[in-house]
């Protein structure tokens, strides 16, 4: 609990789904140069993807993951609109799978997003906000395992390492970037907390641990912040394996 309440006193900041042709703070452009995949590094993960939204005020992206044939997972606060602080229709919402310089492996709009039932988008941002901060949206088809691999999800404990991050952030949205060895740096119930520098367009972006010889969805991405002692950023996710379960049976 002291790696938690140390955590309270980080400057948190939310990251958000890129929106398109609107400044960016100063703070976002001081980002951790990662390496992208290229074409046959990307083949593994071709699973993940963008998350676009589009209404007639807003444009933009973050980043989702296959965890069924017609299941996406990635942050709630994707599915909401900045500007009204309403839930996008899902008719505003699609999902790129594989996307990768301008090539795709599946495009689906969403038929129905369900959110964590305790997500308030328009509530101060809270660690007890973003352990809530998770959605599921159910595609309007399937997208098969053999076009696109789904992914399971894993059970989190502070012995779980390395962790990897696969996602679409702003600096290259168009391609996988991957992030390895991000350090665990503590747990608070359904929230995680890491060393790994996020940004714009990674909100959503699923977090894995090699789990009995496979990659395993741990936690997905939620907000950014830093952690003052340490002097290190901050990627705050919510834990898969406790809050996706409770998500499914509202897809019924």
């Amino acid at each position: 609990m002291k790696a938690v309440a140390r955590l309270q006193t980080a400057i948190l900041t939310l990251a958000l789904l890129l929106p398109f042709g609107v400044p960016l703070p100063s703070e976002a452009l001081e980002l951790d140069r990662r390496r992208m995949l290229s074409a046959k590094e990307h083949e593994p993960w071709k699973g993940i993807g963008r998350v676009n939204v589009a209404s007639r005020s807003e444009k933009g992206h973050c980043t989702g993951t296959l965890i069924g044939e017609d299941l996406v997972v990635t942050a709630a606060h994707c599915v909401f609109s900045n500007v009204s602080g309403r839930q996008y229709a899902p008719g505003n919402v699609t999902f790129v799978a594989g996307w990768r310089l301008g090539q795709k492996v599946a495009y689906r709009k969403a038929s129905r997003i369900v959110v964590h039932p305790g997500y308030n988008h328009l509530a101060e941002l809270t660690l007890q906000k973003m352990g809530t901060d998770l959605a599921i949206i159910l595609l309007e088809s399937p997208i098969p395992s053999e076009v696109a691999p789904h992914f399971q999800f894993g059970q989190l404990n502070e012995g779980t390492k390395p962790l990897t991050l696969l996602s679409y952030r702003r600096d290259r949205a168009h391609a996988l970037t991957k992030q390895e060895g991000c350090e665990l740096s503590g747990v608070d119930g359904p929230l995680m907390m890491m060393h790994c520098d996020v940004t714009f367009g990674a909100s959503g972006s699923p977090v894995f641990a090699r789990i009995g010889g496979e990659d395993r969805i741990v936690a997905v991405i939620s907000s950014k912040g830093r952690d003052q002692q340490a002097r290190k950023p901050l990627a705050f996710a919510v834990r898969a394996d406790l809050v996706i379960p409770s998500l499914l049976p509202g897809l019924n």
